[in-house]
């Protein structure tokens, strides 16, 4: 007595292909997804670390610029102070590493609504005033970093420098914000030369 083997209908058949087309469909455009999601990562992830050396050759190439000003209440006495001025949203200095051009530049860092925006202008442009540096109303302002929570800059000081100049220039730029519910610190070092900087205020006769 022989056996009649059961075969797939051409319905059941054509139902499995169905199946199999929209499995494959989905892990497809599940995958394309993933990599899509990795790539913009990826170039989030470079863009933020090429900004981050961006900021740090720009914080390297601090320039002790020192201007003099008359004493307020004896104009033949000079007084000395660093052209860094600093506050928890915002920075002006001067860097010899701007981030769009060669030249010693006059720098602004400005944290608002948790953007970091930069400004530079060169220090000794046309219409500059070297002693008292400005922006201008032409002068383009970047976003450089976004989406900083709670961002504030914070500053470690330079015991060695001279106590009497008026402002100081920090030893480190610490910019904290948050991320996911995670502090983050980009630190930044500033450098100098006490030797070359000692000598010119001694000229200047200023005490160290």
């Amino acid at each position: 007595m022989s056996k009649t083997k059961k075969a797939f209908s051409l319905v059941e058949v054509l139902i499995a292909m169905v199946i199999v087309t929209l499995i494959t469909t989905t892990g497809m455009f599940a995958y394309r997804l993933a990599v899509k999601q990795i790539e913009k990562q990826k170039s989030l992830t470079y863009d933020v670390a090429m900004r981050y050396t961006q900021l740090k050759n720009l914080f390297s190439g601090t320039y002790f610029y020192i201007i003099e000003e008359r004493n307020k209440f004896n104009p033949n006495i000079f007084e000395y102070k660093y052209l860094f001025k600093r506050g928890e949203h915002e920075i002006l200095f001067v860097s010899q590493s701007p981030l769009y051009s060669d030249v010693l530049s006059f720098i602004s860092l400005r944290i608002d609504d948790g953007n970091l925006y930069y400004k530079e202008v060169p220090l000794y442009g046309s219409k500059q005033d070297h002693k008292e540096p400005k922006f201008f109303e032409n002068t383009n302002e970047y976003l450089i970093l976004d989406n900083l929570e709670e961002a504030r800059f914070t500053f470690e000081e330079f015991y060695d420098l001279p106590q009497d100049l008026t402002s100081k220039i920090p030893k480190l730029v610490i910019l904290i914000f948050l991320q996911e519910n995670k502090k983050i610190k980009y630190i930044f070092d500033i450098k100098y030369d006490f030797y070359k900087l000692k000598k010119y205020l001694e000229e200047k006769r200023v005490v160290i």
